[in-house]
């Protein structure tokens, strides 16, 4: 047995071990973070309590949003061609709504208290809800994709048990996954002094919850070239396109309400002030709502691996841009105070993005992941069915 292990081990890829070096002095790093406190190993302040680890947990919850929107579409909207797709995105949810949870224990000024929210309830609150949210959403994920586990073990009855289980799981975790995900924006509807008016508006849950959908189908569609070249499995390329054809429709739906929202409060003239404010605001619409429309517009650049991954990466990236806007780069200055992320709050988001990758690259090489993909040398065989909705 140790034998076979060693033998594993030294054929693991260098990639794998420079993850695991990384994962690890992160780890370090925040283990002295939660001994030390917030204020030696933070450079977060009365005037910016939030800082570089809110803006990727926010980025990360919509990142991961694509669990929920797949699951709605092939298990609610029928769309079972979908289907191989299933446990990557699952797993992706997984594993970034718990490099989420970790992040957050590290920002709580108390961590050893964090169970409180379950036995002090404040209903009043929205991170209640959010909490509450993201914990059972957590739970529902586990649950998700622990198939995937139990056929790596072999478990048939209670393999059989969970899959019966699948429909009212999915409910639960869409339902689940809208409430915080909307209800992340509300954190910001409290904002008004600070938040810039190009951000802050009551509608910021609506477009919040809509720019996740956005963010989740350009994960599970970026997501099928990085497994082509990770893990030699991918999803066909018709079925990438097809799944990319949601996006234009989502993103031109997230563009008219934004724009409709500062036309109604009549605050669209901001646009054009020409302040830093205004460029940011315009690089967040450009990159990642109107170039990737463009892309996604056309059935032959949806088919097309490295116009999919550069539309969908430019959606990441305004999604990205957006959550750090609200959380950071749009608040209003106060005098006396700035912010810039201190080396550890850097090392230990390092950490646990590298902690993230590793874990989902492992489970990928040696449990079922992939059930229902393709190898890239079978994407030459020609695919009978013509999807009617890939028409530009």
């Amino acid at each position: 047995m140790l034998a076979r292990i060693g033998k594993e081990l030294r054929h693991l890829p260098l990639g794998i071990y420079l993850l695991a070096l990384i994962t690890l002095f992160g780890l370090g790093v925040g283990v002295y973070r939660l001994v030390a406190g917030l204020g030696p190993t933070t450079n977060l302040n009365d005037a910016y309590p939030w800082g570089l680890w809110i803006g990727f947990d926010l980025f990360m919850v919509a990142f991961s949003g694509g669990a929920f929107t797949l699951a709605a579409i092939v298990y609610i909207l029928q769309m079972h061609e979908f289907h191989p797709a299933i446990r990557p995105t699952v797993l992706t949810g997984l594993v970034g709504y718990s490099s989420v949870l970790v992040i957050l224990i590290m920002d709580l000024g108390r961590w050893d208290r964090f169970y409180h929210f379950i036995i002090y309830p404040n209903i009043n609150s929205a991170l209640f809800e959010v909490s509450w949210c993201i914990l059972l959403y957590t739970t529902v994920l586990i649950s998700e994709f622990s198939p995937v586990v139990l056929e790596r073990l072999g478990s048939r009855r209670t393999l059989s048990l969970v899959k019966k289980l699948t429909i009212p799981l999915v409910i639960i975790g869409v339902t689940l996954s809208t409430l915080h995900q909307s209800s992340l924006g509300s954190l910001f509807v409290v904002m008004s002094e600070r938040l810039h008016p190009l951000w802050h508006t009551p509608i910021i849950p609506l477009l919040f919850f809509i720019s996740s959908v956005a963010a989740g189908l350009a994960m599970v569609i970026g997501g099928a070239t990085v497994s082509k070249w990770v893990f030699q499995r991918t999803l066909r390329r018709e079925l990438v396109g097809e799944l990319a054809w949601f996006l234009p429709w989502v993103l031109s739906f997230y563009l008219v309400v934004k724009l409709g929202e500062l036309l109604a409060v009549n605050e669209i003239g901001l646009l054009f002030s020409g302040d830093s404010y205004s460029l940011l605001f315009w690089a967040e619409l450009f990159l990642g709502v109107v170039i990737p429309t463009l892309i996604f517009s056309f059935r032959t650049a949806r088919c097309n691996r490295l116009w999919a991954l550069i539309g969908s990466a430019l959606v990441l990236f305004g999604v990205f841009l957006n959550r750090f806007d609200a959380t950071w780069f749009a608040l209003k200055p106060v005098e006396g105070f700035t912010y810039a992320p201190h080396w550890m709050e850097i090392a230990i988001q390092v950490g646990v993005l590298a902690g993230a990758v590793l874990v989902y690259t492992l489970i990928g090489r040696y449990f079922p992941l992939f059930e229902g993909t393709i190898h890239p040398d079978e994407e030459t065989a020609k695919v009978p069915v013509e999807l009617g909705r890939q028409t530009a």
